[in-house]
């Protein structure tokens, strides 16, 4: 699944890579596992190993599944265009998705995009 010498890429995530919500005893005997490619709710690790993601998707970023050709279509043509500028002026994507999320969402009337929990508070 790997083109590459995988024990370069084991060994840099050995040494300098903290992993949160893991317990790293582990790794001073066995290789920590390395991901490689995901495709609908199934991820492979270096080895070709298939799991299932129970974890990314509800919890974290992937909630859409992995290898979504149209989102990764999308990114690439805003990212082409213009990736980011400064929040304290108006982009087209963010104020047609405002107006989106609002015609969702009665009683409201703005969105505010922040960049992380903290800035949410």
């Amino acid at each position: 699944m790997y083109d590459n010498d995988i024990s370069d890429v084991v060994g840099a995530d050995r040494a300098h890579v903290w992993h949160h919500l893991t317990q790293h005893k582990p790794y001073e005997t066995s290789d920590p596992r390395i991901m490689v490619e995901g495709k609908g709710i199934h991820v492979w690790d270096a080895t070709g190993t298939r799991y299932l993601d129970g974890v990314s998707g509800g919890v974290w970023t992937v909630n859409v599944g992995y290898g979504r050709e149209s989102i990764a279509d999308a990114v690439r043509e805003q990212l082409v265009k213009l990736n980011y500028f400064a929040g304290s002026v108006g982009s087209i994507p963010g104020a047609l998705f405002a107006k989106r999320l609002i015609e969702k969402m009665p009683g409201l009337s703005r969105v505010y995009y922040n960049n992380s929990g903290s800035e949410a508070n």
